[in-house]
């Protein structure tokens, strides 16, 4: 169908009239844009003053204790007055300290009377200590749990490697231990200040007995250790901006984009004026069109502004920022930031576009908006990850790209090749969905909010395929928000129990009560053929491998750091909770409940709306989502499609619950007995991908397909 210009022209310019007359959207998708980032720099550098003059002026109190406190007080006195004299410059030498008494020191640091204390034990006491925890330690196999109370820190040797390693106790030497609050910033701060005050005195002292040894040199001149810093001032501070720039402006973005079209549409279609344009000559598409072009320069102009924000009130120092940062933003690089932002913004808005018009209301609209806008955040932490280059296949994910790429240009290293060809990938995804936005809001079933479905009407069973991904959307947020609210002490147990009692099977239950379902069809509670059974034995396994050899070129893309991983498994699986609730909670329940609500009622939901591919890849796809780590993200969603494929081939849940479950106690068992599965040749992976096939040929040569699917049209 062809569109006239004109018509979509004079559409546009009523759709823009209308929008400058209505106050409220003017103040949400143009002016807060405009004052939110000079707001948040100036904000940012008055705090950071104040806090300086705070810190500079305030006097640290602190309690000596131990045997060793004389020698502690005799070094205090003889520091250095002067930062450079105390051995780090890289460390704030607070000058103002002032010594008092307490009966209790970690009672008054707990109540905040004291910003710190130091003990001071004779090296032999000090080994006692030492060699105590340690068998305290051994003896619970629990790991260091250290970092909730208080924090110490031991007066270290070398400038930069004391900090990085932890010094042992000599014996005949007097050991000092710095205790106070990290989560208290004077605390902090004067704890960093006495520690290279004592450092100063150690340097002082250590020099002069040199000098009385009669070394012919100053002693500060043996050794020397200078350091060069390579990268400029400009380009740290491109780093840093280019970290989160992405991210701040897809947020203004979808925040004040998301008022113009959630009011263009789906507030249209609850008023009732869009049926009334419809009426007249012109199409559907011309219609979408011009809201479209709406949408997009409103978001165009979100970009401009804050574009216009960075050069303007950082670039030529209208408000001061911290140091360099001009440097980092020129007029050449914010022209260039603004022509690659652009595919962003299209993609955006036709994301935006897409969501209300899906809405019949609203507040539907609304409830759309929230899972888009966390969705739309998580590619734009792609530069936060490390190692993360555009010579990667970063280059292939729409918007990581691209975020990837700003901060290359930041730095002063661009690659204009990769940046080129993750421009166009951008500007790809924005123009499929942007066709995909016009076809489907052509349908008179979207695009009115009037022209309400028999489904709508009957209710019950029939409008359970409409609303099972917004119940999905709430139950994801909901375990987001728990699993944010939770802190570091929080027993793994009740989270599990939370997450699959609660959320999982009782919101499954819940779905199943209010759209009137039938249990054995929703839940697929079938009896597949026996041979069935056999595959999944040998598939269970043979998929776990399989997983991993994906993990594994996952992390060719996304490096996660072996930290990360251990510290992960440790969560998971403390050693502080018997083994047989592990293999429960983590193999049997995890087998019931999330395959309840995945190849359960969400396939069932979808059964009808997606092809029998489309679905598997769908249902996998949230599955892996559901699990929150991004590290994660890829071998659970590949384990979903595959139990999501089990089911539609058998037409039974019981073998997904099965494979789930062994799957899961294969990794449990793995990961208490202290087996690796992640540093296998790679022919082992390619066998087992072959088991895997075998498995689902057995599958397939036994399969009874799920009921009522869709199928092609022809």
């Amino acid at each position: 169908m062809r569109v006239d210009r004109a018509t979509v022209a004079t559409l546009f310019r009523t759709e823009l009239r209308t929008v400058l007359r209505d106050r409220r959207t003017v103040i949400m998708s143009i002016v807060l844009p405009l004052l939110v980032m000079p707001l948040m720099l100036y904000a940012g550098r008055w705090s950071e003053q104040r806090r300086a003059r705070k810190l500079e002026a305030t006097t640290y109190t602190y309690v000596v204790t131990g045997g060793e406190a004389a020698a502690v007080r005799a070094a205090i006195a003889a520091a250095p007055a002067s930062p450079g004299d105390a051995g780090n410059t890289r460390e704030p030498l607070v000058s103002r300290f002032e010594e008092t008494e307490a009966d209790d020191p970690a009672a008054a640091l707990e109540r905040a009377d004291i910003h710190f204390y130091i003990e001071a034990v004779a090296g032999d006491e000090a080994l006692e200590r030492e060699r105590a925890e340690e068998a305290k330690a051994k003896a619970e196999a629990a790991p260091d749990a250290s970092a909730g109370g208080g924090a110490a820190e031991e007066v270290g040797d070398e400038e930069a490697d004391a900090e990085q390693r932890e010094e042992r106790p000599l014996s005949g030497v007097p050991a000092i231990t710095i205790v106070y609050r990290a989560d208290r910033d004077p605390s902090e701060t004067g704890a960093r200040g006495m520690r290279a005050k004592l450092r100063g005195a150690r340097h002082a002292l250590r020099d002069a007995a040199l000098r009385d040894g009669g070394l012919p040199v100053d002693p500060k001149l043996v050794a020397t250790v200078v350091e060069h810093n390579v990268a400029t001032a400009a380009q740290v501070t491109g780093l840093q901006l280019g970290r989160f720039v992405t991210l701040f402006l897809l947020m203004f973005i979808l925040s004040g984009g998301a008022v113009v079209a959630t009011d263009t549409l789906a507030g249209e279609k609850e008023r009732g004026t869009l049926e009334t344009l419809l009426t007249t000559a012109v199409s559907r598409r011309e219609v979408i069109l011009a809201k479209h072009l709406l949408i997009l320069a409103v978001a165009l102009l979100i970009t401009l502004i804050q574009v216009a924000n960075l050069l303007v009130y950082i670039g030529f120092r209208l408000i001061p920022a911290p140091e360099n940062f001009a440097a980092a933003i020129t007029p050449q690089r914010a022209v260039l930031l603004l022509v690659l932002f652009l595919p962003v913004v299209a993609l955006a808005s036709s994301v935006l576009l897409l969501t209300s018009g899906y809405a019949k209301s609203y507040k539907e609209a609304q409830l759309y908006f929230f899972p888009v806008f966390l969705l739309g955040m998580v590619p734009a932490l792609a530069p936060m990850l490390p190692g993360v280059s555009l010579r990667s296949a970063i280059v292939a994910v729409p918007v990581a790209n691209l975020a990837v790429a700003v901060k290359e240009v930041l730095v002063g290293t661009p690659d204009w090749a990769m940046t080129a060809v993750a421009w166009l990938v951008t500007a790809g995804a924005a123009l499929w969905v942007g066709r995909l936005a016009e076809r489907t809001l052509s349908t008179e079933r979207l695009i009115t909010a009037a022209d309400v479905g028999a489904e709508e009407l009957r209710g019950g069973p029939a409008l359970f395929p409409r609303h099972v991904l917004r119940w999905f959307a709430a139950l994801w947020a909901i375990m987001f928000l728990a699993a944010a609210n939770m802190g570091e002490d929080t027993d793994i147990r009740a989270q599990l129990v939370f997450n699959l009692g609660v959320l999982f099977l009782g919101g499954s239950f819940l779905m199943i009560r209010r759209y009137r379902l039938d249990v054995r069809e929703a839940l697929a509670l079938r009896a597949p053929r026996p041979a069935v059974w056999v595959a999944v034995l040998i598939g269970a396994p043979a998929g776990l491998l399989t997983a991993t050899g994906v993990f594994r070129l996952a992390n060719l893309v996304f490096p996660v750091p072996q930290k990360m991983l251990e510290a992960f498994g440790q969560g998971l699986m403390p050693d502080s909770i018997p083994f047989w609730q592990l293999m429960l909670l983590l193999t049997v329940a995890p087998g019931i409940c999330e395959e309840i609500a995945f190849r359960g009622v969400l396939l069932h939901g979808l059964r009808r709306r997606l092809h029998p591919v489309a679905l598997a890849l769908v249902v996998g796809a949230t599955f892996g989502f559901f699990h929150t780590s991004l590290f994660r993200i890829v071998p659970t969603a590949f384990l979903g499609v595959v139990l999501a494929a089990v089911t539609l081939l058998t037409g039974s849940i019981f073998p997904a619950m099965l494979w789930h479950a062994l799957n899961n106690a294969l990794g449990v068992g793995a990961g208490h007995y202290g087996w690796t599965m992640h540093d296998l040749d790679a022919w082992l992976y390619l066998a087992a991908a072959a088991v895997l096939a075998l498995a689902f040929w057995i599958i397939w040569r036994n399969r009874t397909p799920y009921p009522d699917l869709r199928r092609r049209r022809r």
